[in-house]
């Protein structure tokens, strides 16, 4: 559907004289990597608000989307499997925002945050087999996903003491950020054994 919409869209600018008929192509797939995008953020924005933890959802977003740019990650197939997986993975930490009692909360933080530090440090960054990196690109988001990590990390040491929900929200964003990163690392592994 997605894809759709995008080559539909760039063939619109195409006989509008917007862009060069030649460029459909490149045009439709940075139009399909905006609309999903969009959705994405859609669905964020929506499952914040019918839970009622925008602030929760946007420190986790912030956490999850820095860390994700620049450690990379697994990929789903399609868009629709990326939006339910994502759809999946707000869930289950709207229900940790809602549910946990605050030891839980800050235990969990703590465990998340060991655990993303390790696998930022072990794996970063994990590349896509469709998008190969150079090794000036890939020890140029090596550093970033690592300071950005370390960052995230000194903000939740200062937030247990100020506001420990916040830290939560922050350790539970890059925590998914390091599951996708394993999560790609076994799909790799899994690939490369076929």
């Amino acid at each position: 559907m997605i894809e759709k919409l995008a080559m539909k869209t760039a063939v619109f600018f195409s006989d509008n004289d917007i862009i060069d008929s030649d460029d459909i192509e490149a045009y439709a797939f940075g139009l399909e990597i905006m609309f999903s995008t969009l959705i994405n953020f859609a669905v964020v924005i929506i499952i914040a608000a019918l839970t009622g933890e925008i602030p929760a959802f946007t420190f986790f977003t912030a956490a999850f989307i820095s860390l994700r740019l620049n450690a990379g990650g697994f990929h789903a197939k399609t868009h629709k499997g990326c939006v339910v997986i994502l759809i999946a993975a707000l869930f289950v930490y709207a229900a940790a925002f809602k549910l946990l009692p605050g030891t839980a909360k800050n235990i969990s933080a703590v465990v998340f945050l060991i655990i993303s530090t390790f696998t930022t440090f072990m794996f970063a960054p994990v590349e896509h087999q469709n998008n190969p990196l150079s090794n000036k690109s890939r020890l140029k988001l090596r550093k970033r996903a690592i300071i950005i990590q370390l960052i995230w990390l000194s903000l939740c040491v200062l937030l247990f003491f100020l506001r420990p929900d916040f830290a939560f929200y922050i350790a539970s964003g890059v925590s998914l950020s390091a599951v996708s990163m394993i999560a790609e690392k076994i799909r790799m592994l899994l690939v490369n054994n076929d």
